[in-house]
């Protein structure tokens, strides 16, 4: 029942690649198969907006991910175990953003890294106003 609706999740996302992790044979905590978790990957550029050290999550305001979702500001989880990122406030970033299904989806943050200042971003004009200059 919950493969299907994982499955059904995933065909309302789009084209979007989901995989299952119990179709490579990985078996996840307490006897669980891990085909209950599905993943998305996707690559990203966007602005970094803060860390938060109390959640251990960022905030960036990102671009489209097209078939996924609209340009938007997020607070996105770090793994366990990663630090916070060495960026400034407003920097232009390109990061991995990781959509998994645990209890509702999250999202997650993961190989940030800066770019260059003058990097030009399709952000709307309504977002860019949100997160100012």
């Amino acid at each position: 029942m919950r493969r299907t609706m994982l499955l059904i999740a995933a065909l309302l996302m789009g084209s979007t690649p989901l995989v299952l992790a119990s179709e490579h044979g990985q078996s996840g905590h307490h006897g669980h198969a891990q085909g209950e978790m599905a993943e998305s990957r996707h690559a990203v550029r966007g602005i970094y907006l803060g860390y938060d050290a109390e959640t251990h999550r960022i905030s960036v305001a990102h671009e489209e991910i097209p078939g996924v979702m609209r340009a938007m500001r997020m607070n996105l989880r770090l793994a366990e175990g990663d630090s916070a990122p060495a960026l400034a406030e407003g920097e232009r970033i390109r990061f991995t953003m990781t959509g998994r299904v645990e209890e509702g989806m999250s999202w997650y943050a993961d190989s940030i890294e800066g770019l260059p200042a003058d990097t030009e971003l399709e952000l709307p004009e309504k977002l860019r106003e949100m997160i100012g200059p």
